[in-house]
Formats: C-alpha cells, sequence, structure tokens
C-alpha cells in the first residue's frame, strides 16, 4: 500500500522521533542523558549511588554507605607485617615519619573490615591529609606525643583511640607490640556516636573515567625512594598496581598481594616538625604522577589551604581522571625522594 504524502512526512517524523528517544535511554543506561532524562530513568532502574572515594558501585545494587571517611593510622615496618585491612581500604596514603621510615594512613567508607592494623601512633601530618575530607575528620590511632596530640585536638580531629574507643579495639597475644593492636572499622563507626559526627557521606575528592588522560605513556614499574630506609616499588600485574617488597609481592594477612587501581604520587617538602613527627607541607603545589592502567600521566598538584581539596592536573591543564576503584598516594619528599618508572 503507497502513503500519501502527507503520511510520509508523519512516518519520517515517528521514525526520527523513535531513534532520538532510543538514543536518549541509551544514554541514560550509561549515565551520560540529559539531567531530566538521566533522572528519570535512574529513578526507574535504581541506578546505586557510586562509592564516593572510589567511583564504583558495591554488588547487589547496594548504594554507597552514607557515612563519613573513617582513618585509620598503621604501621609499616617487617616488625608489622603482614598487615591487615589494606586491600579493603578505598584511598591510602604513606607519608614519612621519623628515622627515614614511612607509615600508612588507610582511609574506609564503603567498606568496613573487622580487623586493620597493626594501629600505630598520630603524626601531624595525618589531619593535613584528612581534612580534604571532611570536617571535621574521625582517625583511629594508638596515640601521640604530647605536642602532636596537642595539634591534633587542636586542628579539630575527633580521636578515637584504644582509650576513647576502647571496645573497637583488640591486641592480638600472638604478635609482639607495639605491632598486636588491630582495630575493626565497622566497631569505629559505633563508637563515632557524638554530636561532632558528619553523617553525610563525603564528597568525591578524585575525578573518575574510564577513560586514560592525555598526555600519557606507557608504564609497568615505578620505584620511589623516601628515604636512606624506604623505597616503595610498585608493578603493572593483571590490571592492578601491585605493591612490591624485596622484589616480591607485597603480602597481606590472609595472602594476598596488596594492590590498587591508581597510584598517585605526589612531590611534597618536608622539614624539622614537632617533635619527632616530621612538617609534612600539604598546601601550596608541586609536581605529581597519576599511574593507571599500566599508563603514567604526569602533571602537577594545588592546595590553597587545608580546608581546600588537593588538584591535580596535566600538563595540558585537564583534571586527572583516575581509573575506578581504588587509589594510593605516595607523599615523596621533594628534597631526599627519588622517583624513577619503567617501561
Amino acid at each position: 500500500m503507497s502513503l500519501t504524502k502527507r503520511g510520509k512526512v508523519v512516518t519520517v517524523v515517528a521514525a526520527t522521533l523513535g531513534a532520538g528517544i532510543v538514543g536518549l535511554g541509551a544514554l541514560a543506561f550509561t549515565g551520560n542523558a540529559p539531567g531530566p532524562i538521566q533522572r528519570i530513568v535512574d529513578q526507574a532502574i535504581h541506578r546505586p549511588d557510586p562509592c564516593p572515594l572510589t567511583g564504583e558501585t558495591r554488588g547487589q545494587g547496594r548504594d554507597a554507605p552514607r557515612r563519613p571517611v573513617m582513618a585509620v593510622k598503621i604501621g609499616n615496618t617487617e616488625a608489622a607485617y603482614p598487615l591487615s585491612g589494606l586491600n579493603d581500604a578505598d584511598v591510602i596514603y604513606e607519608e614519612l615519619v621519623e628515622g627515614g621510615i614511612t607509615r600508612f594512613v588507610s582511609l574506609y567508607q564503603c567498606n568496613e573490615p573487622r580487623r586493620v592494623g597493626p594501629v600505630r601512633s598520630a603524626r601531624t601530618t595525618d589531619p593535613r591529609i584528612l581534612l580534604q575530607y571532611a570536617d571535621p575528620p574521625i582517625l583511629a590511632y594508638s596515640g601521640a606525643s604530647p605536642a602532636v596530640t596537642t595539634y591534633v585536638e587542636q586542628v579539630g580531629v575527633i580521636s578515637l583511640t584504644e582509650t576513647s574507643a576502647n571496645a573497637a579495639y583488640t591486641r592480638d597475644t600472638s604478635r609482639i607490640a607495639p605491632h598486636n593492636l588491630y582495630v575493626s572499622i565497622k566497631a569505629l563507626y559505633r563508637e563515632a556516636r557524638g554530636d561532632d559526627v558528619d553523617r553525610s557521606a563525603p564528597e568525591p575528592v578524585f575525578d573518575f573515567s574510564d577513560e586514560v588522560p592525555t598526555p600519557s605513556k606507557r608504564a609497568r614499574s615505578a620505584s620511589v625512594t623516601f628515604s636512606f630506609a624506604t623505597t616503595a616499588q610498585w608493578a603493572w600485574s593483571h590490571g592492578r598496581w601491585v605493591r612490591l617488597f624485596g622484589g616480591e609481592p607485597f603480602v597481606l594477612e590472609g595472602g594476598d598481594p596488596l594492590a590498587v587501581d591508581n597510584v598517585l604520587i605526589q612531590e611534597v617538602v618536608v622539614g624539622s616538625g614537632i617533635g619527632s613527627s616530621p612538617d609534612v607541607t600539604l598546601t601550596g603545589h608541586g609536581r605529581a604522577w597519576l599511574l593507571r592502567d599500566g599508563r603514567l600521566v604526569p602533571g602537577r598538584w594545588t592546595r590553597l589551604s587545608l580546608d581546600d581539596v588537593t588538584e591535580f592536573v596535566t600538563k595540558a591543564g585537564d583534571q586527572f581522571a583516575f581509573a575506578p576503584g581504588t587509589t594510593f598516594v605516595e607523599l615523596v619528599p621533594k628534597a631526599t625522594g627519588e622517583i624513577s618508572f619503567g617501561r
């Protein structure tokens, strides 16, 4: 049956509208449709909220938990190995402490492992890291020198120590002190019930994308020297960055290697500080490198004040785009640090 001229026009318009609707639907299912349409589709299919610090969604269609970041200070010496709970962290920072050694600040928001540690003492660097994640930030640690304790209190950190949050901590009798103190993230959240705690989820600190930023180049390994005593090594293996120790994977309690999706290297100024705590400057600007997807992205960082979030940009001036997943941040000293990459 032949169509009239008017019928043909109607058919073309209907087909065009149909194609447009299909196209918008496809965009909506990838999260890229215009705002009003995206909201309608999200409500219809209940697209789960991603974890703010990883950009990933949890399993079984669950939304990210609405709770603040929980930070734990963890030791990093052979006497403390194997470490527990690091592969459940969203973000991990490595910072220089006294004697040329480093320690970790491990951040949890989406997961709540029951055993994290060994837990060690705080340094002035810790609140400077955490203020960009929450106001006030929450930190679990074993204690601190009087000068550091005063600083932590002045900054306004909510301190969850073995004394103030005893129910969340355990001592492992099979380990030797001080490397025998462990904490439960789930229990820490129960202990953090004060009026000062912001119950909402944090705003994202990193931008996430499946696309690797440009310019970038191939990288299969990285070596980050903090001091004469500490060098962090990384290798690209099976789609993730694996931490090495003595040339072999750095194995955690349970037998799995420490592996992350992003390694962020941030060059910082380190000077003499309060007591035994080095003075790590986390404001200003400096060089930065992002390792993701077997690629190296060079750039710079800027942070105007401790209340601001650190911004990372490429040489082209674009925001660093992190791979969805976990991130390890190396706060490497500018004066004593050495950084190298292998292809």
